[in-house]
């Protein structure tokens, strides 16, 4: 088999994982046929973190949020998602959106399920995303910290992060990444400063849909 077949037999496989509590979830690259799985995803949310994670908090996700979610052209815009082995359920998500005029820079999102914190899934949804960035040419992220979160800003500068900019009380990073992997320290941060990205998310699809099918 020549690499881009083998390219194309892991973008399509489902890749099972077992967290640090022995669940197991299968990770592989979202699909415009996951709509139900996104929209019952995002129902399970608490109202807490509805309104963490996104600029609005409706009670039901549109058809046209739907569409900005799945519909994607995995090279500017690239998603994995995590399902429950047991139930099938949505209970994570990764993705970035590239940024327009810089094809080496992409802005990251996380998601977990409310009762799959702090198992280990986000980090095994960065390290799969992380791989297909780097396979798209990425070779930064960008995410959005409150300038008051010391924690999440120290500890992503501690790992080399790059202050872009700073606008209505938040900070944007850049993130270097290796070349191979990720540091746990750094998954750990960039985890929590690209959670609230999700509330963003809607914003980015849209301003990049008039080219994410070209």
């Amino acid at each position: 088999m020549n690499s881009q077949a083998s390219q194309a037999t892991h973008d399509a496989a489902e890749l099972p994982v077992t967290l640090r509590d022995g669940s197991e979830v299968l990770i592989r690259r979202i699909r415009p046929a996951d709509k139900a799985l996104v929209a019952g995803a995002y129902e399970r949310l608490s109202p807490e973190s509805r309104r963490r994670r996104f600029l609005a908090a409706p009670s039901h996700l549109t058809a046209e949020d739907l569409r900005y979610f799945t519909e994607i052209d995995h090279r500017r815009h690239e998603a994995v998602i995590a399902l429950d082995a047991e139930s099938g359920e949505m209970v994570g998500d990764a993705r970035y959106v590239r940024l327009p005029g810089d094809r080496e820079v992409g802005e990251v999102a996380t998601f977990v399920d409310d009762e799959w914190q702090r198992r280990g899934l986000a980090t095994a949804l960065l390290i799969e995303l992380t791989r297909r960035a780097r396979a798209n040419g990425l070779r930064r992220y960008t995410a959005l910290v409150s300038a008051d979160n010391r924690v999440v800003l120290e500890a992503l500068e501690k790992q080399g992060a790059r202050h872009r900019g700073t606008s209505g009380g938040e900070v944007e990073l850049e993130i270097e990444l290796p070349s191979d992997g990720l540091p746990t320290r750094l998954v750990g941060a960039l985890h929590w400063a690209a959670e609230g990205q999700l509330r963003l998310l809607g914003a980015l699809a849209r301003r990049f849909t008039p080219w994410a099918s070209r």
